[in-house]
């Protein structure tokens, strides 16, 4: 093969590896996006759970204050 021949065709090879590499980064950066998400929705079913058990933590110490008051007012 003469030397120019030759170039074109390691040149085209290390554009297709290039190109190769290039596919398995996107395939990679894909994955990782779409783990991203699921976290993220993970995350916000916490959040909504842990506002949820605050809101009744809240209620519950309101319900436990009223319930000491009638006491004391039951026992003066």
């Amino acid at each position: 093969m003469d030397p120019d021949t030759s170039k074109k065709v390691k040149d085209l090879l290390g554009l297709m590896d290039g190109i190769s590499s290039d596919i398995d980064i996107k395939a990679e950066l894909d994955r990782i996006i779409s783990r991203i998400d699921t976290l993220e929705e993970q995350v916000a079913g916490l959040v909504q759970r842990l506002d949820r058990m605050d809101k009744l933590h809240r209620d519950k110490q309101e319900l436990l204050k009223t319930l000491r008051k009638e006491l004391k007012n039951l026992f003066p």
